[in-house]
């Protein structure tokens, strides 16, 4: 009589769709994360004491994304979170002084409007069968060139009109996004049999994910957008 005994071995590794679940739980949470933090605050007098603190934020964002970027391979999951969520929550810090410029009702149509262009570029990510690597390449680099030159405008005041640039930021994000998309669904087959790699693409992909939506969602407003 064979008196061996077998151990239950749980299987940990995870499915593509639930990667894919991952990635969009994440970025949901984050993106209510910040919108939930920059109505909270544009309701509060927080910005009338706030002073340099935007400023100082905005630095503190460009460290968070050089962060993710550069480390990701080497952090643990629970710390690349906590960085995406205090992005999230940074970002609507910053968020509120945008929105307060704004009607609700322009805010609310803004984020509609974007919530379906966004949806549209990641279905189109998710089915196009061409590599768009290059094309993602060519925008990333076009963004590079757009923020130069939106900087440069910003400080001499150039007349460039107020339609021409979000419309060349939503036609750069068009491309990044379905670009973003694709790239986390080839990312999954570089790191199919590593659960814990998986854990931290996918929040590496809710990140880029969160920061195109949230960059659409700007351009929208400022095309749809009515001030108070």
């Amino acid at each position: 009589m064979d008196n061996k005994t077998y151990e239950y071995v749980e299987d940990r590794s995870m499915t593509i769709q639930q990667y894919i679940n991952n990635i969009f739980k994440w970025m949901i949470i984050g993106v209510l994360t910040t919108f939930v933090t920059a109505f909270a605050l544009e309701r509060s007098s927080f910005m009338s004491y706030a002073g340099m603190l935007p400023f100082i934020l905005i630095i503190f964002q460009f460290a968070v994304v050089i962060g993710l970027s550069r480390r990701l391979m080497t952090m643990k999951p629970i710390t690349a979170k906590v960085l995406y969520m205090i992005y999230s929550v940074i970002t609507g810090v910053t968020f509120s002084y945008v929105i307060a410029s704004y009607t609700s009702f322009s805010v609310a149509l803004a984020f509609l409007v974007a919530a379906i262009y966004f949806g549209v570029l990641v279905v189109l990510g998710t089915v196009i069968k061409m590599d768009l690597t290059r094309i993602g390449t060519i925008c990333l680099a076009g963004l590079f060139v757009y923020i130069i030159f939106s900087v440069i405008v910003m400080i001499f005041h150039l007349g460039v009109g107020t339609l021409i640039m979000p419309l060349i930021s939503l036609a750069l994000f068009a491309g990044i996004t379905a670009y973003d998309m694709q790239k986390s669904l080839q990312l999954y087959n570089y790191a199919s049999s590593n659960p814990e790699m998986l854990e931290k693409l996918s929040i590496y992909g809710a990140f880029n994910l969160y920061l195109d939506f949230v960059n659409i969602f700007l351009d929208i407003l400022q095309l749809l957008g009515d001030n108070k």
